[in-house]
């Protein structure tokens, strides 16, 4: 089965890549020494570095890796301290309705209506504050 080339698009990337993979080496050669025996000690010491480099490189992405989570659990945390509108309106009309109810158990001493605890009744919803 052959690796054909299905677009253009991937066609460049290939090549993209096999031209990096030509001047790195080219760069590897050009900068090794002339001696074989010194080549040795050239492409270990460009390993070391590299390796060197990787370690770096694998600490900062934990790091922010760590610190992505970090700020998603805090986007989490604030997201469940939110209500929507909706039930933030219920809340202020429950809440409402219930001072009502105790401002109307405390005008009727007996539970006997009068004209305190009627008047308190007929007083009106408040407007919705946060939706229309």
């Amino acid at each position: 089965m052959s690796r054909r080339i299905r677009t253009a698009e991937q066609s460049a990337r290939r090549e993209t890549a096999i031209a990096k993979e030509a001047i790195l080496t080219a760069v590897a050669d050009g900068t090794a020494p002339r001696d074989p025996r010194a080549r040795g000690d050239h492409y270990r010491r460009h390993l070391t570095d590299a390796h060197r480099t990787i370690g770096i490189l694998q600490n900062r992405i934990a790091e922010l890796e760590a610190e992505k989570a970090k700020i998603k659990r805090q986007a989490e945390y604030d997201l469940s301290l939110c209500v929507t509108r909706r039930e933030a309106e219920e809340g202020r009309l429950g809440a409402f309705r219930l001072a009502k109810g105790l401002a109307v158990n405390l005008a009727e001493p007996d539970d006997v209506p009068n004209h305190l605890s009627e008047a308190i009744w007929n007083l009106p919803d408040p407007k919705p504050k946060w939706s229309r």
